[in-house]
């Protein structure tokens, strides 16, 4: 797991393995990272509905995934996988 912004701000690390028991699908790991530091939760996940917010794209080994339910997008165990928000700035 690759952490960028305000996920990296939150964890307080730039990456983080999980290597036993390794979650099967983005949506495991959503649930792993939500439980592990809460405040991750307002960042991921629209408030209503608690699907992952249309403005976060997400990374397996550096591509984009186009998946309309993210939360199924299978993993494997080498895989790495980035969360990534908007670019913004001016």
């Amino acid at each position: 797991m690759l952490y960028f912004a305000d996920f990296k701000t939150i964890t307080q690390k730039s990456e983080e393995y999980f290597n036993h028991n390794h979650p099967r699908n983005v949506g495991e790991i959503v649930k792993i990272l939500i439980k592990k530091y809460p405040q991750l939760k307002n960042i991921l996940l629209e408030a209503k509905t608690n699907k992952i917010k249309d403005t976060i794209s997400i990374a397996i080994n550096h591509s984009i995934i186009k998946n309309p339910n993210p939360r199924s997008e299978s993993l494997q165990k080498d895989d790495i996988l980035a969360f990534l928000l908007p670019i913004s700035g001016g």
